[in-house]
């Protein structure tokens, strides 16, 4: 079953792919080579959570570094994972930085007793691993508070397509969906969320945005050279960002493709 992979998943990379896999896990988002990207979008679901101290209930939260990001930013947060090894390194990596406004909890966020004690929910990269999404989104909306928000940062209408995702689905055994906004809101509405709103995933303008330049001078042309530099610079980085903005918003289906959703009770 689905749920039993989600458990075993971090034992399951271990004994394939030993220690490192562990480390991995344990360190992100600086052990990841997407670590740039992972920076600039747990930045962005920051800046949508209600002002420190808010109590935050990080739901699917993994080792923890989601939940450690949030409280060191000064929220009360509770981070909840149905996998107990994966709390247990996010209880020692709390321990080792010593924060004491954070929580852990083993428990499936599909059937969670949380009502009205929340001003935020995240969904970080998790929602689309749920067996239930809607009866996810139904503990979101229990747990927060008369006007709190539930962000969800998620991946798009092609995520559960790509090679990665299928290949963890065969190997692993676990839930892998797309979770574009349209079916977030479809739910959301469902279960009571009042409004919403929707914005672009900063980690994919940081990919399009800011990329390494590999520029190489020769002494013919030189001049021209330089001259088309300034003009990539000058113009570049607005065009690469609004090509991802389109690349997010603009489908051949006229919706958003992916993003990250805001819903408030």
């Amino acid at each position: 079953m689905a749920k039993v992979g989600e458990i075993q998943y971090l034992q399951n990379l271990a004994r394939e792919f030993g220690d490192h896999a562990v480390r991995h896990a344990v360190g992100k988002p600086f052990s990841d080579p997407n670590c740039p990207a992972y920076l600039a979008e747990i930045g962005a679901v920051l800046a949508l959570l209600p002002a420190p101290p808010a109590r935050v209930l990080d739901l699917g939260c993994g080792t923890g570094w989601t939940s450690l990001f949030f409280a060191k930013s000064g929220h009360e947060v509770t981070g909840v994972d149905i996998a107990p090894d994966m709390i247990r390194h996010a209880l020692e990596r709390r321990d080792r930085e010593e924060q004491i406004n954070l929580h852990f909890l083993t428990a499936d966020y599909e059937d969670l007793d949380a009502a009205a004690t929340f001003d935020a929910v995240v969904f970080f990269d998790s929602l689309h691993h749920a067996v239930d999404e809607s009866a996810a989104l139904r503990c979101a909306y229990r747990a927060l508070k008369p006007g709190g928000v539930c962000v969800a940062s998620e991946p798009g209408f092609l995520h559960s397509r790509s090679a990665v995702a299928q290949e963890a689905v065969r190997k692993y055994d676990v839930t892998e969906k797309k979770m574009p906004p349209p079916k977030i809101l479809h739910l959301a509405r469902r279960i009571g969320f009042r409004d919403f709103q929707v914005f672009p995933h900063a980690a994919r303008l940081h990919r399009e945005v800011f990329r390494r330049p590999e520029l190489t001078y020769r002494q013919p042309g030189r001049a021209v050279r330089v001259l088309k530099l300034g003009a990539r610079l000058a113009a570049g980085p607005f065009m690469a960002a609004y090509r991802a903005m389109r690349m997010t918003m603009c489908t051949e289906l006229g919706c958003w493709a992916s993003g990250i959703t805001v819903l408030v009770k």
